[in-house]
């Protein structure tokens, strides 16, 4: 996480950077402001003597580039130099100079230019170095211009024409010798043109820039103050806004996953209308045949219900797991909890369900909450229960627990109002009927499926309007216990046999057959599998091996494309015959049909089908 030191230094660089962008672009405007000057000047818009213009010819295209060509520094870093923006102001003031020298007339607004383009950066400090060096440029400039430049012949007392050894020559004309005599004439006549040219040009051209730079340099001083201001305050937003993803992690991560585990089918999904919300749900295994859902909604948003809905997931799944199964007497509980030292007066509906997988039997209570769908033989529809009152409210309130049993395939629906209050462009909701329709177009899909395609269902409804409530969604599909079903291939070769027995024992074990039972029933399907491998095939093949739990019974099919045969057929051999009377064979399949309950062949589609029964001795 960034500190606040360098979160405001990342505010100053900024602003520098794009500064000296802005000065770039000055430079750029000002090289086709000379651009123009110059044609000018080459059209004889303007009348300058011919040496002067030479000197125009010459001085004006390279400033043009120089100035012109720093438009292209801003695709490279040297934008982003400290040391870079001196270079800049320094190149526009010493272009100026130079332009000032050979064109007086128009020096103090380009000056002036320098003072105000400054200001991009924001910086007291800049403003007056730049100040300082534009004072002292100029006045150089100025007398520089005596002699050089377009002469100004307001500084030479008003003359256009000076007398040089009796002729009278144009002060534009004049060479530099010329004007230096013309000068020193005035001075011996009592006429100091050093001086005047100081106090009449040089300092009223001084204040007037010292008064811009000063107004400028007041705003660079409040803007500075601002911006620090403005870059403490994105400091602490920036704090804040790491430290509510840190927490919108912590209440990410305490979210349950998605729960595929044979027993049960559970998704959920959550998306606060802040960086934390005060929705949650859960889900979690009481004990091997028991499982909760919980949903609940907080009033309020962001801190404060994030707070209190992580203080109520804790408290819910901790007496949740101390009193098992009596959903009523665990939302008194909460409640009495929640209304301890609320002085916030925050309050937080709830739904809790506890599911017995064995009966499907489902006991829950709802405090405050929305109604919950149950989708049953294809048909979805709202519990018609009526809520309690929320937790957090009333320290007194009693709730009642209502129970319906569910069936293999069955699901529900928790939700929360961020859902049916989702609102489109036209201040339309989402609405219960709307999400009961979704329900009836969708009993078919599995929870995960069908929370993401409602969720995708309500992004639509809304389009481009704003998320205002938290939305969390929770579907369940029940599966019962008593019903299992697997299916594995082996390859028709004895050395799947230690694949067979991890296979039959790892199911059997899971059911609950003892390891004495497990031990006898893998002997039976040995001598199958044997038979199959040795006998079936000529060649390569293979067997597929289906175990099914219905209640307590416990089935297994054999099925392969081998050679068609029953060994029901055998005769049974006579165990009580002595061993030399006894015929060759049949001792395998005698004993299968002993261990097992029920043992029958067909013959179908082409495939040998052995159906081998067990019931589980309670």
């Amino acid at each position: 996480m960034k500190t606040d030191q360098q979160i405001i230094k990342n505010i100053y660089f900024n602003n520098e950077v794009s500064a000296n962008k802005s000065l770039t672009n000055g430079c750029f405007f000002s090289a086709v402001g000379l651009l123009i000057v110059w044609v000018l000047y080459l059209t004889g818009a303007f009348q300058i003597s011919g040496k002067l213009l030479t000197i125009v010819n010459v001085v004006f295209p390279i400033l043009i580039i120089v100035l012109g060509s720093t438009v292209f520094y801003t695709k490279t870093k040297l934008v982003e130099k400290p040391g870079f923006k001196y270079f800049l102001i320094m190149l526009f003031c010493l272009s100026i100079f130079t332009i000032n020298v050979l064109l007086p007339k128009h020096g103090l607004l380009m000056w002036a230019a320098c003072i105000v383009i400054v200001n991009h950066f924001f910086n007291p400090k800049i403003m007056l170095f730049t100040y300082i060096t534009v004072a002292i440029l100029m006045f150089f400039a100025l007398y520089f211009a005596l002699f050089i430049g377009e002469w100004d012949p307001a500084l030479l007392n008003g003359a256009y024409y000076i007398e040089i050894d009796g002729v009278d020559v144009n002060v534009d004309t004049a060479t530099y010798e010329q004007r230096v005599k013309w000068i020193h004439f005035l001075m011996d006549q009592g006429d100091n043109r050093y001086l005047k040219t100081f106090i009449y040009y040089y300092i009223p051209r001084l204040i007037i820039l010292t008064v811009i730079s000063q107004i400028g340099y007041a705003v660079s001083k409040r803007t500075m103050h601002l911006l620090t201001i403005e870059a403490k305050d994105s400091a602490s937003k920036e704090k804040l806004k790491s430290e509510l993803n840190v927490a919108s992690s912590i209440q990410y991560s305490v979210l349950p996953k998605e729960v595929t585990d044979g027993k049960t089918s559970i998704y959920g999904l959550m998306e606060p209308a802040k960086e934390v919300g005060g929705d949650f749900y859960d889900y979690f295994y009481i004990d091997e045949t028991h499982i909760a859902l919980v949903i609940a909604d907080v009033s309020g948003k962001g801190i404060p219900a994030a707070l209190f809905m992580m203080k109520t997931e804790t408290l819910i799944k901790s007496l949740t797991m101390s009193f098992r199964s009596n959903t009523s007497l665990i939302m008194k509980r909460s409640n009495i909890a929640l209304c301890n030292n609320n002085d916030a007066n925050i309050f937080v509906t709830c739904w809790l369900g506890i599911v017995n997988l064995n009966s499907g039997e489902l006991k829950y209570t709802n405090a405050g909450h929305n109604k919950v769908m149950v989708i049953h033989d294809g048909v979805a529809r709202y519990l018609d229960d009526k809520p309690g009152v929320v937790l957090g409210a009333f320290d007194g309130t009693v709730y009642k627990e209502n129970k319906i049993t569910l069936s293999t395939g069955d699901k529900i629906l928790l939700y929360t109002d961020g859902v049916t209050e989702s609102q489109n462009a036209y201040s339309l909701l989402y609405g219960e009927d709307r999400l009961l329709k979704y329900g009836n177009k969708n009993t078919d899909k599995k929870p995960k499926e069908f929370v993401l395609g409602l969720k995708e269902d309500i992004d639509k409804f809304a389009g481009c309007s704003e998320q205002f409530d938290d939305i969390t969604i929770l579907a369940y599909e029940y599966t019962s216990e008593s019903t299992i079903t697997e299916s594995r291939i082996f390859n028709a070769d004895l050395k799947e046999l230690d694949n067979l027995f991890d296979y039959s024992s790892n199911l059997l074990d899971r059911i609950g057959f003892s390891p004495r039972d497990i031990k006898m029933i893998n002997t039976a399907l040995e001598e199958i599998f044997v038979n199959v491998a040795n006998y079936a095939y000529e060649d390569k093949g293979y067997v597929e091996v289906t175990l099914s739990k219905e209640n307590d019974k416990v089935t297994f099919v054999f099925k392969d494309n081998g050679k068609p045969f029953n060994p029901l057929d055998n005769v049974e051999p006579n165990i009580d015959a002595p061993a030399e009377e006894r015929e060759i064979g049949g001792l395998g399949i005698f004993m299968v049909k002993k261990i097992m309950d029920e043992v029958k062949y067909e013959y179908l589609d082409n495939k040998n089908i052995l159906t081998l029964v067990k019931y589980k001795k309670q």
